[in-house]
Parts: structure tokens; C-alpha cells; sequence
């Protein structure tokens, strides 16, 4: 008898304790693809005309900056090393963004710093696949041919721009 109380506390309990953490995972809804869209070009059109060409991915200019010892290629090291600072600057802003002041607008700061910016092969497996001769490391073309390939990709409309149209669900 005494067990089967305590298999039925145990039961009741965990019923009690799952049921008051389902509000806050419901909480945090997952954006949808139109919001994932718009963040993104938000961040990328420059001329504000709600649209991403194909030159204001700058992808030149981002390649410049995982160049970190400007060799004109990105070595799988230089790679890591760029998601490694991406990854401590947002655990940093994740203990200040909390608090106020100085703290909490470095830690911003160093995220939008050390953000990394629209590079194709920024994950391993995608590193390997668009190092098409194999050497270890990206020239400035195979990731402006991966680039381009990608944005023809997300440009559902052919347009040659990214704008809200290419993120909308299709009935």
C-alpha cells in the first residue's frame, strides 16, 4: 500500500510540475519564415528600398573579415574561430542583458561586432562542401559562387532581389 501512495504522489507531482512549465515554453513562439525574412533584410539592405540585392549581401566585404590573416583564403580554423567569438559574445549579452548601463551596451556592442555576417560555409559540413578543390580552406570565388547560388535560391521569384515576396508561404 505505502508504494502504491508513493507511485501515485510521484505521478501527481510530476502532472503538477509539467503542467505549470507548459506556459512558458508556449511563451516563446517560433518566429515564422515572413519574420525570419524581414529580420534579414532589415540587416542586409542598405538602401533601404525593403530589398536585397545580390550586392548588398557584401560578400567581399564579409569575406574580408573572416580573412583574419589576409591570405586571401578562410581556413577552417579562421572559421571556427569566428563562430567561437560569435557563440562567447552571445553568452555574454545572455548574463547582461538583464542589467543596465555600460555592461549591458558592451555586450551588445561585442555581438554586433562579432556577429557573423551572410558567409556561406560558416558550418562545418557546408565548409566542406563549398571547398570545391579540396585544399582546406575558401577562395574569395567558391564562396562568391556558393553565395550567388545560394541567393538565386532564396530569390523564389526570380527576381534578382530578396524582398518579402520570396519568404511568403505559397497555398
Amino acid at each position: 500500500m505505502p508504494n502504491k501512495i508513493l507511485i501515485l504522489t510521484v505521478t501527481a507531482l510530476s502532472v503538477a510540475v509539467t503542467g505549470m512549465a507548459g506556459p512558458s515554453f508556449a511563451a516563446r513562439e517560433k518566429m515564422t519564415p515572413e519574420q525570419r525574412g524581414e529580420r534579414m533584410i532589415q540587416r542586409l539592405d542598405t538602401d533601404k528600398d525593403q530589398k536585397v540585392s545580390l550586392a548588398e549581401a557584401r560578400i567581399s566585404d564579409n569575406f574580408k573579415t573572416f580573412d583574419t590573416n589576409g591570405d586571401g583564403q578562410i581556413s577552417a580554423d579562421e572559421m571556427k574561430a569566428k563562430r567561437e567569438a560569435f557563440r562567447e559574445a552571445r553568452k555574454a549579452w545572455k548574463e547582461a542583458k538583464d542589467k543596465t548601463g555600460t555592461e549591458r551596451e558592451a555586450a551588445l556592442a561585442k555581438v554586433k561586432e562579432v556577429r557573423p555576417t551572410m558567409l556561406p560555409g560558416l558550418r562545418p559540413k557546408a565548409f566542406k562542401r563549398i571547398d570545391t578543390d579540396g585544399n582546406g580552406s575558401l577562395s574569395a570565388s567558391e564562396v562568391s559562387s556558393a553565395a550567388e547560388t545560394m541567393f538565386k535560391r532564396r530569390d523564389k521569384n526570380g527576381d534578382g532581389v530578396i524582398d518579402t515576396a520570396d519568404f511568403t508561404k505559397k497555398i
